[in-house]
């Protein structure tokens, strides 16, 4: 209750100075996909840099409707959903930097809108609603309600390539290839029953791998075409490989595109059975394994981390001090990121343990709106993006 008067009388604050102006004072990045896919979660970010932003401060996403947002790094500001907008306030800003992020999923009704956010703060007295970069989203998913007439240079195509390895191996390689797209590429593969399948390269795609569906995504594809990505089957059957079926889904205009991938069998030894294949099928567990190098994006429930962060700042701080301050014992990590010290603790395999343990630092110690984070080999990433890797459910 208290923190709704609050947030009344600081949007009272807000209006009795309210006034416009062009002279922004600051500079802002906008990072988002122009396309998302019905069931599979979208990034967006927004990053503002300025001296003069400080004190009361507020920014605020129009989202359209069928379009759900969740606010995944809201960098200790208050947090509020309503009806197709999402408030982050902050009290008393001090920083001069804004970092926040948000994950989007679409209904399944979605087709295209605007995600338009605005900057609210106070400047000599007046306050200033900036307009920041709009983006357009739409949802491939409803590709069939877009308008297909709209022209593109060639079309985006893929192939399917066949090599047989020996011993019950064969390798696939998907070739995408072509122009006209703009950044979103998506491929579904339908493997066959009984069969181990093995990603070899992702081509820094998020792979998903479920119900003998394998899927790689691209949200905005930055590799020039032709690219390619690679798995492979193990214990297969000789026909079970030939009658793997696909599409590939991409974007171009206002327009969504779907093709289906062509199989090339030129590598693939037909004249030759494989070795005992059959025998093989048999007897191999079911469950579909993802293997990856290095370069691979997703790793299902390996090489994801959690943690819990505790706050940012640009000082280094104490163990010490954060004890004394926060009565807080417990062992705490820093790490540089994005130009601020962050204070994280533990690390979790699992997103509903880092949450429990986020609730419960909550409980019992006052710091500023502790979060959990995520992290794939090291690397901090959003945790909408780590619950798709660890193919995780995202628990509230």
């Amino acid at each position: 209750m208290s923190f709704k008067i609050t947030t009344i009388l600081i949007s009272i604050c807000l209006a009795l100075v309210s006034g416009l102006t062009n002279d922004l004072g600051f500079i802002h990045e906008v990072s988002a996909s122009k396309t998302i896919c019905h069931g599979v979660e979208t990034p967006y970010s927004v990053r503002i840099q300025s001296e003069e932003i400080n004190g009361l401060v507020q920014l605020e996403f129009n989202i359209p409707e069928g379009l759900n947002a969740q606010v995944v790094g809201h960098q200790s500001s208050k947090v509020s959903y309503h009806t197709n907008s999402v408030s982050l306030l902050w009290d008393n800003l001090k920083e001069n930097e804004i970092n926040v992020e948000l994950a989007f999923t679409s209904n399944v009704d979605f087709e295209q809108g605007d995600i338009a956010p605005t900057l609210s703060y106070i400047k000599d007295g007046q306050r200033i609603d900036a307009n920041l970069d709009k983006t357009t989203i739409r949802d491939l998913s409803a590709r069939n309600n877009l308008d297909q007439t709209t022209s593109q240079p060639s079309g985006v195509s893929c192939v399917r390539h066949l090599t047989d390895e020996g011993d019950g191996v064969t390798r696939i390689d998907l070739v995408i290839d072509g122009e006209g797209f703009d950044g979103f590429l998506k491929i579904t593969e339908k493997t066959p029953n009984n069969c181990i399948v093995e990603i070899i390269d992702s081509e820094l795609s998020l792979s998903q791998m479920e119900n003998g569906i394998l899927n790689f995504i691209w949200f905005d594809a930055k590799s020039p075409l032709p690219i390619t990505v690679t798995y492979k089957l193990l214990g297969c059957s000789h026909n079970a490989t030939m009658n793997i079926k696909g599409e590939i889904d991409y974007a171009f205009g206002n327009s969504g595109f779907s093709q289906d991938i062509a199989n090339d069998t030129s590598d693939l030894e037909t004249d030759v059975a494989m070795l005992n294949v059959d025998h093989i099928a048999d007897n191999r567990s079911t469950t579909k394994v993802n293997n990856t190098n290095t370069y691979n994006a997703l790793t299902p429930d390996k090489g994801v981390s959690y943690s819990v962060q505790l706050m940012a700042g640009h000082n280094d701080l104490t163990a010490s001090w954060i004890t004394y301050k926060y009565n807080f014992n417990g062992m705490s990590d820093t790490e540089m990121h994005e130009g601020w010290i962050k204070y994280t603790t533990g690390s979790y395999d699992d997103y509903q343990l880092a949450r429990n343990e986020r609730e419960s630092i909550n409980k019992v110690h006052d710091f500023p709106e502790p979060f959990v984070t995520a992290y794939y080999l090291g690397e901090r990433i959003t945790v909408g993006e780590a619950l798709i890797i660890s193919q995780q459910d995202w628990i509230q």
